[in-house]
């Protein structure tokens, strides 16, 4: 009787194991099919100078230019790469290039 039981006991832990990894595997797959798609821009579509103004930043002439494509912090050090700058100070009458995206 006591045997009996051990071996119940065992098949239910079996049975528990294998439910607990398919629930797992299935997690695992729902997470691959539900996350957003990345959206990349490879080539830019076209190049944009603009020159900057008194009070003008970095920050918001990248979200004048930006199509919410990309997180607009990737866009603005996107365009520091591109122009070489060091940092995002920017002069009034600087001319900066911006990549446009699709």
């Amino acid at each position: 009787m006591i045997l009996q039981r051990k071996i119940v006991f065992k098949a239910r832990r079996q049975n528990i194991a294998a439910i607990c990894c398919l629930l797992f595997v299935f997690l695992v797959i729902f997470c691959q099919i539900m996350k957003p798609l990345k959206t990349e821009a490879h080539e830019p579509l076209n190049y944009v100078t603009v020159v900057v103004k008194k009070g003008d930043s970095l920050w918001k002439i990248a979200e004048k230019y930006d199509n919410n494509k990309m997180d607009l912090r990737q866009y603005i050090y996107i365009i520091e790469k591109y122009n070489h700058l060091d940092n995002s100070v920017l002069q009034p009458g600087q001319r900066i290039i911006l990549p446009v995206y699709e």
